[in-house]
């Protein structure tokens, strides 16, 4: 028989290179855990079960009975509505019962407020003290000017020249 030559077998995976990949792997995650751990704050924003809570003594003023306190909210609106009374005693603004006030709606109909032309200086001045730079405050100022054109702008007009002769 002929002798066969055999050639030496060649490895196909390095181990001393496959024990580095790995120990590689294992640092960069190491480090990137770290990374994340410093960089994202992983502390609890709420005290954990059984641990003392470190804060003021005094809470938030809560209100005990919320129920009653509705009801009893709901009984002074209810009061308001059925009451007479001044709401601006200076601007003629008064509060009727509601009962009343549907009586009358129901009797006489809705007043027409658009049909009503403003007074100048008074409902102009009014709009102005609550919403100052409000159009519908220049639209009053305008349309009070347009009512009364002399009563903001003097006329001044000049006296003929004596002895002039046209």
């Amino acid at each position: 028989m002929a002798k066969v030559v055999r050639h030496p077998e060649t490895r196909d995976v390095w181990p001393r290179a496959l024990v580095l990949i790995g120990l590689g792997l294992v640092v960069f995650l190491a480090l990137a855990a770290l990374g994340l751990r410093l960089i994202f704050d992983t502390a609890p924003f709420w005290p954990l079960a059984g641990t003392q809570m470190k804060g003021s003594a005094a809470g938030p003023a809560l209100q005990h009975f919320p129920g009653a306190d509705l009801a009893a909210f709901r009984q002074q609106e209810d009061r308001e509505l059925d009451t007479l009374g001044w709401v601006d005693r200076n601007g003629g603004i008064a509060r009727i019962p509601i009962d009343d006030a549907m009586k009358l709606v129901a009797a006489q109909g809705l007043p027409d407020w658009a049909g009503a032309p403003a007074a100048a200086g008074k409902d102009c001045a009014l709009l102005e003290g609550q919403v100052p730079r409000a159009p519908q405050a220049g639209i009053c100022r305008a349309n009070a000017d347009a009512a009364q054109p002399n009563a903001t702008t003097p006329q001044h007009q000049a006296a003929p020249a004596t002895g002039a002769r046209p």
